[in-house]
């Protein structure tokens, strides 16, 4: 079974690759499969197992940028079929939103603190979570804000 986390970053990555492949930018669609790679060795790392589902699009994605090895890694997965004529796997559109946000927060242009939030927050939930943040405070020294602009879950700007 593969964890949430990784069946997120793979389907993250086959919606990056296909934007990238279909608009010939290889070098970041390349990118994006070392992202995955990455994603992909730490969960090998944790759990001595990689899971196949995860194996098989990495080296769909992997066919049309370098064939010959996706052509032997496909078959060492057992494969007997031609990776070839196998079609581009397809991202799922629901696991490409996240739950959550990073949100900067800026007191007086310069960023101070990154908060986690619920995506979809509203603009008094993000700036009552700013303005609780310790290093926001800190940064505040005790001051009291003059404005405070929220660009709805991009970012959290306090002027003192």
């Amino acid at each position: 079974m593969c964890p949430p986390a990784l069946l997120r970053a793979l389907h993250i990555a086959i919606d990056g690759v296909r934007r990238d492949m279909d608009g010939l930018r290889f070098n970041t669609a390349i990118a994006k499969l070392i992202e995955l790679n990455n994603a992909l060795t730490k969960h090998v790392e944790a759990n001595g197992t990689t899971p196949r589902v995860v194996a098989e699009a990495l080296t769909q994605m992997l066919s049309p940028l370098c064939p010959h090895l996706a052509s032997e890694l496909w078959e060492r997965l057992g494969r007997t079929d031609e990776i070839t004529y196998a079609p581009f796997p397809v991202a799922d559109a629901k696991l490409l939103v996240s739950d959550t946000v990073e949100v900067p927060v800026q007191v007086n242009g310069k960023v101070r603190a990154r908060l986690m939030a619920a995506a979809g927050s509203s603009d008094d939930q993000l700036t009552a979570l700013a303005l609780a943040d310790d290093k926001v405070r800190a940064a505040l020294a005790g001051a009291e804000p003059r404005k405070v602009i929220v660009v709805s879950g991009r970012l959290v700007n306090i002027v003192v």
